[in-house]
């Protein structure tokens, strides 16, 4: 059975590299992924409210007037993300991707929390430290959410929705490090 996607809706999309292989560990690997993301924009006419490019997965909020891009959508990311990865990096591997899922978002209470979460992913792999390192990276969208609704918000919904090491200050518990 097809799936039916509403339209004028906001859907949380994220995919997975085949058996979480680390695809994406240098810079230039994410770029490649953040490049596609960036690109939807143009493409489909769409809203990237956030996004978030880890080692071996991305998330993205999307606000879409079409819901029936969704499958189009899938295609020029992971496809996209797929064909420039192996043009640039020569991969020997054909699986790439484990899945991609596709979550309607209902209400601004999930908004929030889906934003936060996906705005504090790289905190929650450990790919940055600090709210400082993740205010700089480009493969997160903590900057921009910070800069439209004020940066302690955004660490407080991040807090609120994900377990993170460094507290309040700054400062990270070496204890819960252990």
């Amino acid at each position: 059975m097809k799936n039916i996607w509403p339209d004028e809706t906001t859907y949380f999309i994220t995919s997975s590299t085949f058996l979480h292989y680390p695809y994406f560990k240098t810079d230039e690997q994410k770029q490649i992924v953040l490049g596609r993301i960036k690109g939807l924009k143009n493409k489909f006419n769409c809203l990237v409210s956030a996004y978030s490019v880890a080692i071996n997965h991305y998330h993205l909020k999307i606000y879409l007037e079409k819901g029936s891009d969704i499958p189009k959508i899938k295609q020029y990311l992971n496809g996209g993300i797929t064909f420039l990865y192996k043009k640039n990096f020569k991969i020997k591997y054909d699986e790439f991707w484990q899945s991609c899922k596709v979550l309607k978002i209902e209400d601004e209470e999930i908004s929030q929390r889906v934003s936060a979460y996906i705005a504090g992913n790289l905190l929650k792999h450990k790919e940055v430290s600090t709210f400082n390192e993740l205010l700089e990276n480009p493969f997160s969208s903590f900057a921009f959410m910070s800069d439209k609704y004020g940066e302690d918000l955004v660490r407080e919904l991040i807090y609120d929705s994900i377990d993170i090491e460094e507290d309040k200050e700054g400062i990270v518990d070496i204890k819960k490090l252990k």
